[in-house]
């Protein structure tokens, strides 16, 4: 079984924060956002035993909203963490039986929910740790659910295995990491154990002999015996090799190489990004050992891993991905690194912030749900124009629910199956709600198209505070210098610019940005092609009115070049683009003179971003659409 819902309540950055999981779950968020927050408050919920002295938490990790918060006084720290089951049956029944007293029944589905509470006891002077079993309301289970065998028994069925950010391969590679509890379990048969500890006397006696001095060495170490008091005559001797197979395999350790024509190294003589590597493959090695010797059916693993590219390249921190995601079991794993984040499913991703010294948590949703009753003209349609993958039927409710994002054309489609309904209006106004609710929901081919177009951008977006969409990287270059030459540099006020031409759709991005409640802004030529962005944008269910000051368009009806001649900048870039090393752009006519600029929008736009960064003035005249954003956005702050 795995976590379904987490509430989590007055724990350090966290106010009150209600999170759905899935299998895979990557928490992405600038530092300090609360990515580890959360992961501690799962952790510690899942593995520690509650009600011994000494486990909890202390005074440090109760949410303050003010310095002179007094976390004795404030409301303790509560967690919450709910397992209901995908589907009726899914669950074995071994388990679900097993662990009868604790499971409760939510809309046909088996419920398990843990809440763990730490009040402050002041006649103990500590903080208590109160764990309870809930109903599916949220009120405590009684009698027998509260039993402390019921929570040995829970666990047992939920091991949770964390390995933190801060990993060390010389402590993770000793006999008590992971690397030791590997060891205990490996088996030597007694005929090799033996064949094995008598070459390794006859070579220790050979290496001994090797050197008289090493022979003298032990007859003088050997005289202690005879100061000691004995029942008999002592002596000393030297031992160069294991003596047990237990002390060879204690000894043990690993040597690796990077290529063929490179040296078998100890581990601790690799670079640091190796050793972080290594570190994750033992873990995964000493789980699985772990999971095997595990004969409960019905036991899934909880993956809990901080910062899985520690000290890795782009290319390595890329690919580490797919080895996470086969982990079997549910993953639960925070990054900092834009690379990792570029393989990792988008509907995978929470994006943590903080806001008001609270941390708050965004994500796409997995489904859209409607209360649009599921009938037998839906399911014709669904069949006929095979579109399961986008509507389903909610179990749960009966209703109509969506996947993906849907487009005018199946507005219609859908508005059609009711069109004998009585209270038709009623119903084709929530058929209208849910495809505007469902524009965040991107789709299979915008996930594909977005991890082959927008590698260049697709990991650092997410770790930005505001977009800016524009159609080119022309726009891309002169945003960031415009932004230089204010003395507010876009990078350093974690605002990106996304050219979507070159990476998605003129749709996707501010779905996305909606999803995830990173504001947004879009500018926009003024030419013909701009009706058909706008079209993008509407026929994915947004409305005029959302996109009300926020998308921008080029005076007129010019595009970004026709608007820099008209701003009076004709005689500079005819000066750029002659020094590119053709002179006719100098007196060539002008329509023809912005046709050239338009076919190579680079080669001007990089040599004018470079003169705008350096000039304010300049800069200042840039075209007003851009300028403007910019002075917003520093006077916003």
């Amino acid at each position: 079984m795995q976590i379904s819902k987490v509430r989590i309540q007055n724990f350090r950055s966290i106010h009150d924060l209600i999170i759905d999981f899935a299998e895979s779950n990557v928490f992405i968020g600038t530092n300090g956002a609360g990515k580890s927050a959360i992961v501690d408050a799962i952790r510690i919920g899942l593995t520690r035993r509650w009600g011994q002295r000494g486990t909890g938490f202390t005074e440090l990790d109760v949410h303050r909203p003010d310095e002179g918060g007094d976390p004795k006084t404030l409301p303790p720290v509560t967690i919450e963490i709910h397992f209901r089951e995908p589907s009726a049956g899914a669950w074995d029944a071994d388990m679900v039986a097993d662990l009868d007293e604790i499971m409760t029944l939510d809309g046909g589905k088996n419920l398990i929910s843990l809440r763990v509470t730490a009040p402050w006891n002041g006649d103990k002077e500590s903080y208590d740790t109160i764990w309870q079993f809930l109903t599916p309301t949220g009120e405590p289970l009684t009698g027998k659910a509260q039993r402390a065998t019921n929570l040995t028994g829970f666990f047992k069925y939920v091991p949770v295995f964390w390995l933190g950010a801060l990993r060390d391969a010389a402590d993770e590679f000793t006999p008590s990491g992971h690397w030791g509890r590997l060891l205990k379990n490996v088996k030597i048969p007694k005929e090799l154990e033996a064949e094995v500890l008598k070459t390794l006397a006859e070579i220790d006696a050979k290496v001994i002999g090797a050197d008289k001095r090493l022979s003298d060495i032990a007859a003088l170490i050997g005289e202690a015996t005879k100061v000691a008091i004995g029942e008999g005559l002592g002596g000393a001797r030297l031992n160069m090799l294991p003596l047990a197979i237990e002390e060879m395999l204690k000894r043990s350790g690993v040597l690796m190489r990077h290529e063929d024509l490179r040296p078998w190294l100890p581990l601790d003589h690799q670079g640091q990004g190796l050793q972080s590597l290594a570190v994750i493959f033992l873990f995964q090695a000493a789980v699985l050992q772990q999971l095997a010797e595990v004969e409960e059916p019905g036991t899934e693993a909880v993956f809990v891993i901080e910062e899985p590219e520690v000290h890795l390249h782009p290319q390595a921190a890329r690919a580490l991905w797919e080895r996470m995601a086969a982990l079997a079991g549910q993953r639960i794993m925070t990054t900092h690194s834009p690379y990792f984040v570029q393989h990792v499913p988008l509907r995978d991703l929470k994006l943590v912030r903080l806001r008001g010294g609270r941390s708050h948590v965004s994500c796409i949703p997995q489904h859209i749900h409607s209360l649009l009753p599921w009938n037998d003209n839906v399911q014709k349609f669904v069949d006929g124009a095979k579109v399961q993958k986008i509507f389903s039927r909610d179990p749960d409710t009966g209703c109509v629910t969506t996947s993906e994002w849907f487009g005018e054309k199946l507005e219609d489609n859908l508005v059609s199956c009711f069109k004998d309904d009585a209270d038709f209006e009623a119903k084709k106004g929530l058929i209208a709600e849910l495809r505007h609710r469902s524009r965040y929901l991107p789709s299979a081919e915008e996930e594909r198209e977005l991890g082959f177009h927008g590698r260049r951008v697709r990991g650092e977006i997410f770790f930005a505070r505001r977009w800016i969409i524009v159609e080119g990287v022309c726009e891309y270059l002169l945003l960031q210098a415009i932004g230089r030459a204010a003395g507010w540099p876009l990078d350093n006020h974690g605002v990106t610019v996304i050219d979507f031409q070159q990476s998605g759709s003129a749709a996707v991005y501010p779905a996305l940005a909606d999803a995830f409640n990173i504001p947004w802004d879009m500018i926009l030529d003024a030419d013909k092609a701009h009706i058909n962005c706008r079209k993008q944008i509407l026929d994915r269910g947004y409305r005029e009115q959302d996109l009300k000051d926020r998308v921008v368009l080029h005076p007129k009806d010019y595009d970004l070049e026709a608007c820099l001649v008209a701003d009076g900048h004709e005689k500079l870039l005819r000066e750029i683009m002659a020094e590119k090393g053709d002179k006719s752009n100098l007196n060539c006519p002008l329509e023809e003179f912005i046709s050239r600029l338009r076919n190579r929008k680079t080669d001007y736009a990089s040599s004018l971003a470079i003169k705008v960064a350096g000039d304010p003035e300049l800069a200042k005249t840039m075209p007003k659409a851009l300028v403007e954003l910019i002075e917003r956005l520093k006077k916003e702050g």
